[in-house]
């Protein structure tokens, strides 16, 4: 009998214990998050903001302290509304789309970390944010592709048809000079901070490209920015009037009624010549830790051993050794690229570097990393496939075409602002 009233009563002291637990965790997290706004009903909270603002405070400096968090709330909110209003749209298509594009979102999000899962834990564990905040972007892209396939159809049908003209046109602006384009489109209004550090980041040698794609509320974010090439005719008007000798790696900044739109030139045509950086490199990236020792202590050490591994070698397939067990404290990136979408710091370190040449560092926050060249090609002006061509053309009609259905379905949004971000 004791027995049974001993077992009833730890019974009990569990199941108050975990309810106790339950209000003072529901508690907590009450306070941690919260919902900001609703746009279509669809909520967004706190730590959906916070989230995302560590995804572009990252993409300026790979700094994971994460020290002025607050300075990219606001771009993040204003991101994830044209997220929801995408969203809202889609579930308009079908109430299942978000797990019908779930499986293709992952497979795409994965070819970003080198089909590594691995590589995109780290990564996720690194920022401290959940897996979903990575993948829900990419399934954003899928959704709104569904979408603008569905709304336009007619359209696109018409510009297929109308492929051949458009081919002749191009084929005539090949002969000039031409430059190709990426953007990065910020709303004026609450993001003087934010232009702040987008502008320090660029100067201080930043990937255009990463921020582009964490930043942007254009929808080119879905290309990294790019624009595709512009002949001098069709450049925007403020970039004509500024300068006329157009250099790659110029940067612009100006303001279109309420937002700002900065414009990188990445690689530059003289008279439809290919450029020396439209070449495309096979780098080996390696990251090394700083922590408390001086730069040049921690890059030399760090060289001696690439020294050993690459010695009498002839590629870099011995530098897979980097990623095993007795070189914990250093890692191995694989980069597959054009020259003209590096970032200018690693641009500036491989240029002149012969193939299997150990380049100089370059450093962000309390890490490291120097690049070895693995392979060059050259690049070649190629006469693409009719279909490739016509899937190009279209995938620039896109992009007009998502500008104008975004601002549109952002006005017609039911949008509810519930509190400001604490």
């Amino acid at each position: 009998m004791n027995k049974i009233k001993t077992n009833n009563f730890k019974k009990t002291f569990i199941f108050i214990l975990f309810f106790l637990s339950n209000m003072i965790c529901s508690k907590i997290y009450a306070n941690e998050n919260y919902v900001l706004s609703t746009v279509n009903k669809l909520p967004i909270t706190k730590i959906d903001v916070i989230n995302r603002a560590k995804l572009i405070a990252f993409s300026m400096d790979e700094d994971l302290e994460f020290k002025n968090i607050e300075n990219f709330y606001n771009q993040s909110f204003k991101n994830l509304i044209n997220e929801r209003v995408i969203e809202s749209a889609g579930l308009l298509i079908n109430k299942n789309i978000n797990k019908i594009v779930s499986k293709q979102a992952y497979q795409l999000t994965l070819q970003d970390f080198d089909n590594s899962e691995n590589k995109l834990n780290q990564f996720i564990n690194n920022l401290s944010i959940p897996k979903s905040a990575i993948l829900d972007k990419m399934k954003i892209q899928l959704i709104w592709g569904a979408v603008l396939r569905k709304k336009f159809k007619v359209e696109i049908k018409n510009l297929e048809e109308k492929t051949e003209e458009i081919i002749k046109i191009q084929e005539a602006q090949n002969k000039k000079d031409l430059y190709d384009l990426a953007e990065i489109v910020i709303e004026k209004k609450g993001n003087t901070k934010l232009l702040e550090n987008i502008n320090i980041a660029l100067k201080q040698g930043s990937n255009f490209l990463d921020i582009a794609k964490q930043v942007s509320i254009s929808i080119s974010g879905k290309f990294n920015g790019k624009i595709g090439w512009k002949s001098y005719e069709n450049l925007p008007s403020y970039i004509k009037d500024k300068k006329t000798n157009l250099r790659e790696g110029d940067v612009f900044s100006f303001q279109i009624k309420d937002r700002i739109r900065i414009i990188k030139i990445l690689a530059k045509r003289n008279k439809g010549r290919l450029s020396v950086i439209e070449n495309k490199v096979l780098l080996a990236q390696i990251k090394f830790p700083i922590n408390f020792k001086k730069n040049d202590v921690a890059y030399n050490e760090v060289k001696k051993r690439l020294d050993k591994l690459l010695y009498n070698k002839k590629n870099c397939d011995d530098l897979k050794q980097i990623n095993n067990e007795k070189n914990k404290d250093i890692n191995l990136k694989v980069v597959n690229s054009r020259i003209a979408d590096l970032s200018p710091n690693i641009q500036k370190v491989i240029t002149n570097k012969k193939i299997l040449q150990i380049s100089k560092p370059v450093y962000f926050g309390n890490n490291g990393f120097t690049y070895i060249k693995c392979d060059v090609k050259q690049a070649k002006l190629s006469n693409k496939q009719p279909t490739k061509i016509k899937k190009n053309i279209v995938a620039k009609q896109y992009l007009i075409f998502s500008e104008k259905l975004i601002k549109k379905l952002n006005k017609q949004a039911d949008i509810i602002n519930i509190e400001k971000i604490k």
